[in-house]
């Protein structure tokens, strides 16, 4: 069978950095892969239960934090679900920053569609904060709530 090259991306990114690579962790990264809408450990569950899927929740939850780990996942803060990470773009961020921060969401407050932005222009906002406070910034979280084109 043909897998997505998110899939193939992910898998990869997991063996190099020495992880399993278990039936529960594929059949969870099947199921971003294939979601078009951020989804709760609880909502993975469901849905790989009507599968007639056996992962237990626990697992799932250590799943979530393998990928998050692995920079597979993005974290919607505003609602605590989780989203595949358009990995096709990782080049891209990387040349523009040492950390992965270029990854923005955009939140439709209509429909609750949400979308993965790529934005370096972020970096001189850090470089500010970072040089106003003496505070080194690891990682930051962005997001941006209003209408998508879809529902405009």
């Amino acid at each position: 069978m043909l897998m997505s090259e998110y899939i193939e991306q992910a898998i990869k990114i997991l063996k190099e950095n020495e992880f399993r690579i278990t039936n529960p962790r594929k059949l969870v990264i099947k199921l971003l892969d294939k979601s078009k809408e951020a989804l709760s450990a609880y909502e993975i569950k469901d849905k790989l239960d009507s599968q007639g899927k056996d992962v237990d929740i626990a697992s799932i939850y250590r799943i979530i934090e393998c990928l998050e780990q692995n920079k597979l996942v993005h974290r919607v803060l505003s609602t605590s679900k989780i989203m595949k990470c358009q990995l096709k773009h990782e080049d891209e961020c990387d040349k523009h920053h040492e950390h992965h921060h270029c990854h923005h969401l955009l939140i439709c407050q209509k429909c609750g569609s949400i979308e993965e932005i790529h934005c370096a222009g972020i970096n001189p906002i850090i470089k500010t904060v970072e040089s106003h406070s003496k505070f080194k910034v690891k990682k930051h979280s962005l997001e941006f709530y209003g209408i998508c084109s879809r529902c405009n």
